[in-house]
């Protein structure tokens, strides 16, 4: 059966093609990948299974982005968590516009890098997410 599903997918691979971002195919569904038609109405969409996998690569992906800070692989676990969870959520350019939080890590200055974080934009757009991890950041 393994090389049955290995030679259907190398005839769909390019049929379809592959695209890493979400289009719309000719039928107008939303659709991903090699034609995995995602669309709310009627579509797949995603197992939770296939979005823990994609979840692990994508957390993979953010720490090798935190990496940049030199400082960042001295911090505690709990620091690294609060940083990878952040730029997981925003993205690593825009947590890279944290200045006084960053210098602050930089420093080891846990407090004020705590409060740098609450006196952001971040922090008033999604204030429970901001404040659990100020109060992480703070041990």
């Amino acid at each position: 059966m393994t090389d049955l599903i290995d030679e259907i997918a190398a005839s769909l691979k390019i049929d379809e093609g592959f695209s890493e971002h979400c289009y719309t195919c000719t039928e107008g569904k939303h659709t991903i990948g090699y034609g995995r038609n995602i669309d709310k109405d009627g579509g797949l969409g995603i197992s939770e299974e296939e979005a823990e996998y994609l979840l692990h690569n994508d957390i993979k992906r953010t720490i090798k982005e935190c990496e940049n800070w030199y400082w960042f692989d001295r911090q505690p676990d709990r620091v690294k968590r609060v940083l990878v969870e952040l730029v997981y959520n925003i993205g690593y350019p825009s947590a890279s516009n944290f200045n006084r939080m960053l210098s602050a890590l930089s420093r080891d200055d846990l407090a004020t890098a705590s409060v740098e974080l609450l006196d952001s934009k971040y922090a008033r757009q999604v204030p429970h997410r901001a404040k659990r991890l100020a109060d992480r950041l703070r041990g």
